[in-house]
């Protein structure tokens, strides 16, 4: 007679296993993304900007870049730092800046008054 727990714990069992194996590979996957180095397409890719924007920022030294003799090399990980450091702020972190640099003075006029 046929059980649907039974084929319920089966696939179960396949699917705990696929997901083992997967936990196992994002590591290696995340490590290759990461230490991923090219040239100007890698540049252009990850970036988004043309191949002149990236070639002039490496010209005035505010692109993250290496040079072998003539070749130049990109690091993914690098450039989307680059990207991050660049980043404006959304109202709210704006907003939650203030409020702690008003806590802070609060706190520090109330520490100088009760001294």
């Amino acid at each position: 007679m046929f059980n649907p727990f039974e084929e319920l714990q089966a696939q179960l069992v396949r699917m705990e296993s696929i997901l083992v194996r997967l936990q196992s590979i994002i590591p290696f996957l995340q490590d290759q993304e990461q230490s991923l180095i090219g040239g100007i397409e890698l540049a252009m890719q990850t970036t988004g900007l043309a191949k002149s924007t990236i070639y002039n920022l490496v010209s005035s030294g505010n692109i993250p870049h290496m040079k072998r003799g003539k070749k130049l090399y990109f690091s993914r990980k690098e450039l989307e730092g680059w990207i991050q450091d660049d980043k404006h702020k959304t109202l709210q972190e704006l907003e939650v800046e203030i409020v702690r640099v008003e806590t802070d003075r609060f706190l520090t006029k109330t520490a100088k008054a009760s001294h």
